[in-house]
């Protein structure tokens, strides 16, 4: 039986190059979560769409009740704040691995000054918050018509 090694230069060299730091990391903390009590422990993804009308805002937020989201504005700045709560430990089982994020989480987006922020409105379904911000009337486009002199 022949045996294929692939390589693959520019793959090591970012494995060497992250290589020194990770003896200051400790080996089972995700990279994207800060250990310092009391801070944030992760963050949900969003997606954020525009339309001519308005800013469509989606975070995936599994796990999460709709009583532990605040969707707040001030001075146009949205802020998601929440808290994924994690789930009562059975101490029969003999956990191998716990790889799902729990903890407080907060994102932050400012958005243009032509939003209509007294409008916005939220939906929460199946762990995804979608937030419809409308755009003011000056902001969306508007078609001027050509007149043809004959």
């Amino acid at each position: 039986m022949t045996y294929v090694t692939l390589r693959r230069p520019a793959a090591n060299l970012f494995k060497l190059h992250n290589r020194p730091w990770r003896i200051f990391q400790h080996p089972f903390v995700y990279q994207g979560m800060r250990t310092v009590a009391g801070e944030h422990n992760w963050s949900p993804s969003v997606d954020i769409a525009e339309t001519d009308d308005s800013f469509e805002v989606r975070a995936e937020l599994p796990g999460v009740t709709q009583d532990d989201i605040q969707v707040s504005v001030k001075e146009n700045r949205l802020t998601l704040k929440g808290e994924k709560r994690q789930e009562q430990v059975d101490d029969s089982k003999n956990y191998r691995r716990v790889e799902r994020p729990y903890g407080r989480f907060q994102r932050a987006f400012t958005l243009p000054p032509t939003v209509k922020a007294d409008d916005i409105k939220a939906e929460f379904k199946d762990g995804v918050l979608t937030l419809d911000i409308p755009k003011a009337e000056e902001a969306k486009p508007t078609e001027i018509p050509i007149r043809v002199n004959a």
